[in-house]
């Protein structure tokens, strides 16, 4: 076996592991590196991997509950899309291929250049989530039959994601009440959108009434009193969803009880996931400072860490019914979001550490990224289906797409600008 099969066939065995397995091993190491103690590390990681855990739960019982009435929706109300959302189906064909994972040993490897001359100060130890740039490999190899065309394609993805992350940091960390040192690249899910909310908070923050309106969680609570407690505003959203979808009276009440505890538990499953982070931040912080006698390197974490601030779950609530809304609508768009709809939660926190916790602002600025969304997912659907059907999918049951990867605007980006010098 070639030096790179040996590569590839170690990376894919170790991401082959479920993620809440791989995060202990990735903490335990970066721990021992950075010099924390034996028990901190082990009861931090368990932590870390205990909140994604619960994190992942509450996220699939959204899903599930959230099947039947879309499907209603589309069939109650003749919607016609030919791109069938898979959402975080996408994992299995990042994983699947074998064209990304040479290219993010490459990356890591010239990360850590990177970080040493301050082209970066993001050290992208979250390497889990390297996945859509193995994704957007896949896709790049499939259609140009070039393995090291998709390489490089991975290495320039990842550069954009350090740099996003590095911009975004600052206004992530403040809002958050985040110790320094932490950053959230996260393939270009996270920081890149908060990225694309800057300019636009900017024009806001400039037209007569817009500017002026504030809105926030606490402002909520006090003018709609126990409407405005964000397990009351899950539950209203649930049963009214049940409702217009026909799925039953019974099936609604239950819809709402189940969207009440989502948004209930997860900013709880955030903090336990903080909780581990902390100490390995703060003791990684320490031995770069002292080490390359610097205090601007940033470790790289899951923007789960950061979905706890008070308006991220109104947020989300409002932008759920509107997010779907937009993508029945959108002119364009051939692909209605279902599964995908779950992410509106982490890119309403992006763009709430630019909004500074501004829900009017959120909502206007998740409605273009909801757009983008919609517009990128149609247009890479034929490459994601090109992968899908080399990997074992049947292309006749329909093509496929995701917001949350194929549907990314950086990911897509970087795909048409290589397809463009490229000719594929």
């Amino acid at each position: 076996m070639d030096f790179i099969g040996i590569i590839t066939k170690g990376l894919s065995t170790f991401f082959g592991f479920d993620s809440s397995v791989t995060i202990v091993g990735i903490i335990l190491i970066v721990s021992i590196l950075v010099r924390v103690e034996f028990k901190k590390a082990i009861l931090g990681a368990l932590k870390v991997s205990i909140g994604l855990t619960g994190l992942f739960l509450v996220v699939n019982l959204i899903q599930t509950a959230m099947v039947q009435p879309i499907l209603n929706i589309i069939s109650l109300y003749g919607i016609n899309k030919s791109v069938v959302d898979i959402g975080w189906g996408c994992l299995g064909y990042a994983f699947g291929n074998t064209y990304g994972y040479f290219g993010v040993l490459v990356f890591l490897i010239l990360n850590i250049f990177l970080v040493s001359i301050r082209f970066t100060q993001t050290l992208y130890v979250d390497v889990f989530n390297t996945w859509r740039a193995m994704l957007l490999a896949g896709m790049v190899g499939v259609v140009s039959g070039n393995f090291w065309i998709a390489t490089v394609a991975v290495v320039v993805f990842l550069i954009i994601d350090v740099k996003a992350a590095d911009i975004a940091a600052p206004y992530i960390e403040k809002i958050n009440n985040f110790p320094p040192g932490g950053s959230w690249p996260h393939g270009t899910h996270f920081s890149f959108q908060a990225c694309i909310a800057i300019p636009i908070e900017w024009v806001l923050k400039r037209i007569p009434v817009i500017k002026d309106a504030t809105f926030n969680a606490e402002t909520i609570q006090e003018k709609f009193g126990v409407l405005g407690e964000t397990t009351v505003m899950g539950a209203v959203l649930g049963i009214l969803i049940g409702l217009f979808s026909q799925i039953g009276i019974m099936a609604s009440l239950l819809l709402g009880v189940k969207m009440a505890a989502a948004f209930l538990l997860l900013p709880r499953m955030a903090s336990i996931l903080v909780e581990g982070w902390f100490p390995i931040i703060k003791a990684a912080r320490k031995i770069l400072v002292s080490k390359m006698h610097r205090d601007d390197v940033r470790i790289a974490l899951d923007c789960s860490t950061v979905i706890g601030h008070s308006a991220v779950v109104p947020t989300t609530l409002i932008m759920y019914p509107l997010a779907l809304i937009i993508s029945v609508l959108l002119p364009g768009n051939q692909m209605i979001a279902s599964v995908s709809l779950i992410i509106v939660l982490w890119e309403s926190a992006a763009v709430n550490a630019i909004t500074e916790g501004n829900i009017l602002h959120n909502i206007i600025i998740l409605s273009i990224i909801v757009a983008l969304f919609c517009w990128g997912a149609t247009l890479m659907a034929g490459p994601m289906t090109q992968l899908a059907g080399s990997l074992g999918y049947d292309a006749s049951k329909g093509a496929l797409s995701a917001w949350d990867a194929t549907g990314t605007p950086a990911l897509v980006i970087v795909y048409k600008v290589f397809s463009w010098i490229f000719g594929f």
